[in-house]
């Protein structure tokens, strides 16, 4: 009998102890500070350069609102967009400035914030904002948090990317796979996942493991294979499959970025990048037959590329992506786009250029 009354109470304890160990794939993976997010190289820049191109954001693309898409805008009817609200918080945590940060964060959530997602645009004249979100967008957000809270120590702004990644997931996922957008007037989600939209490296900081593993699977089967290997733009869900359309060569990089961030980089992506960049030959959309489709450039492809060199731990690569972002800086002093990376025809930059190009710098 008392063998027996041991027995039980060994059961108990172990049921006990059992009840207290986290399980595996339930819940986020952490809710404190990691350095996950700090880039992990220091490869240098040309600091000149640098603060040109940051005094020309921060003169000509700053408003209280939020960042301008691009400098030509006419007065106060200009648009602002969650993406670069993203990119630009992402700069600011790295780049060290505080307060700034902080303010910039009030200012985005204020302005984006709906429904505990961030709206992809507002109109700076009528105030009105899309009613739809872009996940990628909410998911810079997020990292930016993250990233500040862990080169400051400050667990109040992780809690903040945690909460955010909480409601971001109750409105975008489904069996746990984030979709493009939630339509806040509909209630209806995207039926599409773009690949590029799936930074993994913060997914896998907030996410379950169950569902990490999904979501990094999903991205690894769009792979196109070897004649072009780059992958697809996004999967359907509705007709369970991946898109055969071209491919946006900035979504394609965002793609191998995220991979390269958790070591799941191929190879043969990289070896294709490299050319491409030591060529020249970066264009800016490809058919999935490996053909042109439009042979433009653009810096925010060459910084993209360039992080991914950073993160891969090829210092020449990443100098050479670098000196081709310059390539399209403004240098001429009579422009009124000087330091930005644009067209001096046209007179025109995009902040999209301008800011992956200042991230681009703290690798």
């Amino acid at each position: 009998m008392k063998r027996i009354q041991l027995l039980l109470c060994g059961l108990f304890l172990i049921a006990m102890i059992a009840g207290c160990t986290p399980k595996q794939g339930n819940g986020p993976t952490t809710n404190q500070p990691t350095d996950t997010f700090i880039p992990p190289t220091k490869y240098g820049h040309q600091q000149e350069r640098v603060d040109q191109l940051r005094k020309f954001v921060s003169t000509n693309l700053i408003k209280p609102a939020g960042v301008l898409s691009q400098n030509q805008t006419g007065g106060d009817n200009g648009v602002v967009l969650s993406e670069s609200a993203g990119l630009w918080l992402i700069y600011l945590a790295q780049s060290g400035k505080k307060a700034q940060f902080r303010e910039t964060y009030r200012q985005t959530a204020k302005a984006f914030g709906t429904d505990g997602l961030l709206m992809y645009q507002l109109q700076l004249g009528t105030k009105k904002r899309s009613r739809v979100n872009a996940t990628l967008d909410d998911l810079r957000v997020i990292r930016s948090l993250s990233l500040y809270a862990a080169l400051n120590h400050d667990r109040r702004y992780q809690e903040k990317a945690v909460q955010r990644f909480a409601r971001l997931k109750q409105k975008v996922g489904q069996t746990g796979q984030l979709r493009d957008f939630y339509d806040v007037h509909s209630h209806q989600v995207s039926s599409l996942t773009s690949l590029a939209y799936y930074d993994l490296l913060t997914l896998r900081a907030f996410e379950t493991k169950q569902n990490y593993a999904r979501q990094l699977r999903l991205v690894q089967r769009g792979y196109l294979g070897s004649k072009l290997p780059l992958y697809a733009a996004n999967y359907n869900w509705s007709h369970k499959q991946y898109s055969r359309q071209p491919l946006n060569t900035s979504e394609v990089l965002l793609t191998l970025l995220h991979l390269a961030e958790v070591k799941h980089l191929r190879a043969a992506s990289l070896q294709w990048l490299s050319h491409k960049v030591t060529s020249s030959t970066l264009y800016n959309r490809y058919q999935i037959n490996g053909t042109v489709s439009n042979w433009g450039e653009s810096a925010a492809n060459y910084a993209i590329a360039a992080r991914i060199f950073a993160v891969t731990r090829h210092p020449r690569l990443y100098q050479l992506a670098m000196n081709q972002v310059w390539r399209f800086q403004i240098q001429d002093r009579r422009s009124v786009i000087q330091g930005g990376l644009g067209d001096a025809n046209q007179k025109v930059s995009y902040a999209f250029n301008d800011l992956q190009a200042l991230i681009s710098t703290g690798y």
